[in-house]
């Protein structure tokens, strides 16, 4: 025995020849594992919470959707409100009289009435509704809008000749 080296005898008190915890090593690894784990499950909620209607109502998005125009759209620092749509939401559907649940959707370009005696109004694009992994929806304005009036009506395009009017919420 004279010339080699003893062999280490086995450790019980919980380190390794390292002389770190393999609890403590494995309470890292724990950790390295389960916090991405964490990260995606909210990850993964908050993009579900972006599917549903209360939210694109509350921040004026459209859903990639048939009837998935918001309630509410923002033009020029004013907001605008439909009685007819609001992304597919219940609490919407609930609230409407008699007369919006008889209305339809949308309505033709010419059925607009925008300008009085004209039949067909002249639609000038001034902005976007934004579209949850779709195509925007064009928001236009009755002719041109000298700056700094407010327009009392937008009107946003939810497909072809198919189109939905938005009143000024609040005064001028």
């Amino acid at each position: 025995m004279s010339g080699q080296k003893p062999e280490p005898a086995p450790r019980y008190d919980g380190e390794d020849i390292e002389g770190q915890s393999t609890t403590r090593r494995r309470r890292i690894l724990r950790r390295a594992v389960m916090l991405p784990i964490a990260v995606l499950a909210i990850l993964g909620a908050l993009c579900g919470a972006a599917f549903t209607s209360k939210v694109a109502n509350h921040f004026g998005y459209a859903l990639p959707e048939d009837k998935g125009l918001p309630h509410q759209v923002q033009y020029n620092g004013r907001d605008y409100r439909s009685p007819i749509t609001c992304a597919g939401a219940q609490w919407c559907e609930d609230e409407k009289t008699p007369e919006q649940r008889a209305m339809p959707y949308c309505m033709p370009r010419a059925g607009l009435g925008m300008t009085e005696g004209a039949g067909d109004a002249q639609l000038m694009k001034v902005d976007d509704v934004f579209t949850l992994f779709g195509p925007s929806h064009p928001l236009f304005t009755a002719g041109a809008i000298p700056p700094g009036e407010t327009v009392t009506r937008v009107v946003v395009a939810a497909s072809n000749d198919c189109y939905l009017a938005y009143d000024l919420v609040g005064g001028p």
